[in-house]
């Protein structure tokens, strides 16, 4: 089987991932790259998201996202673009945790802690330079909450993830120009 590369978008909501990861997908594919864009899995979730995640929202979100990646490896697509990957739904989860972790939620942190480890490349972008939360009916509208979950993502991604992390800023992602160079490899050029 050909390699596949993985191109984890991530950040918290409204910080422009959904923007950014059509336009990686469009260079990639425009490049002749087969790429394709995986969604986020929340809004398909039967149980609470938002401030109100469960133990089960959590599990649902995850084995979701992994599935989808999965599913699009099978059909052949050597290029996935991830609007979120299967730690998101983990750091939701403690953004909204009343109790402690659960044990379930323990062991599959580790395995999808492992799972990313595989990510060719991890793009982190922060919502600076978007301080309003557009409502669509789904995301959280609340600054506070958006702010507490990205603050969780940087601890997470810089503390864990570093060899493979870029940073960019909401403003930044705004006015840079996506370039696809030999193999796949992702640049954003600033304005």
């Amino acid at each position: 089987m050909a390699k596949v590369y993985r191109y984890l978008i991530t950040g918290t909501h409204g910080c422009g991932k959904s923007t950014l990861s059509h336009r990686i997908c469009s260079e990639l594919k425009k490049s002749g790259y087969n790429a394709i864009v995986l969604s986020e899995t929340a809004r398909e979730s039967p149980f609470p998201i938002n401030q109100g995640q469960t133990v089960e929202s959590t599990l649902y979100i995850a084995l979701k996202q992994a599935v989808k990646e999965l599913e699009a490896i099978a059909h052949g697509y050597h290029y996935l673009v991830l609007d979120r990957g299967v730690l998101d739904s983990f750091v939701y989860s403690e953004a909204a945790r009343r109790d402690s972790i659960s044990q379930v939620e323990a062991k599959m942190l580790g395995a999808f802690k492992a799972w990313t480890e595989e990510y060719d490349d991890i793009i982190f972008v922060k919502s600076e330079g978007n301080e309003n939360l557009q409502a669509d009916g789904v995301r959280d509208t609340d600054m506070d909450y958006a702010k507490k979950v990205e603050h969780l993502f940087e601890n997470l991604l810089v503390g864990e993830l570093a060899n493979r992390l870029r940073v960019i800023t909401y403003g930044d992602m705004l006015r840079s120009r996506v370039r696809v160079e030999d193999g796949g490899k992702i640049f954003l050029d600033y304005e």
